[in-house]
């Protein structure tokens, strides 16, 4: 009882730049608890259970439950949804992305200090590059499930050649660009 009455004392004496991190994390568990509520049946004790442990990652970043959280989420999601490609999969990848990021940012810097604008600038880019990645990676796995399933004739099969030469132009002018 004693750890769980410290983790709190650390949580109300945080910084707020540092609250706001742990706000992302919890955000993105919401994010993803409302996508899974829209990609499946899914039930409420799974939803309660998502959002408990969004909870418990935002009150303890530094330990294995943002894993746990992640592990739970994403089978959760395989659990409940039936589809191979569902569109609730985008916003499920990008809330799981805030879940890590967000701990992972959360523990490695102290509660009480507050976070360095550099750092949240950095860490802001990495994450938007990433996502910026996955939703490339979920347009043409869309794509690709549509090719799959035979819709749309011709036209998914040229928007994932296309989104997929725009990904290696963007790539191969940004490495052109550090070197």
């Amino acid at each position: 009882m004693r750890e769980l009455l410290d983790l709190w004392a650390d949580l109300r004496s945080a910084s707020r730049t540092h609250l706001a991190v742990r706000g992302v994390a919890m955000l993105g568990a919401l994010l993803f608890t409302l996508a899974l509520l829209l990609a499946g049946p899914g039930n409420p004790v799974l939803w309660t259970g998502l959002v408990l442990l969004g909870a418990l990652v935002v009150l303890h970043p530094h330990t294995l439950l943002p894993v746990v959280f992640i592990l739970f989420a994403v089978g959760a999601w395989w659990a409940n949804v039936e589809q191979v490609w569902h569109w609730a999969l985008l916003p499920a990848a990008l809330g799981l992305l805030l879940v890590h990021s967000g701990a992972a940012l959360a523990a490695a810097v102290p509660a009480q200090s507050p976070v360095p604008d550099s750092v949240l600038r950095r860490w802001a880019a990495r994450v938007g590059l990433v996502s910026a990645v996955t939703v490339a990676v979920w347009a043409l796995s869309g794509a690709l499930a549509a090719v799959q399933s035979g819709a749309g004739g011709a036209l998914p099969g040229i928007v994932g050649l296309a989104v997929l030469a725009a990904s290696l132009l963007g790539y191969l002018r940004w490495r052109a660009g550090t070197e």
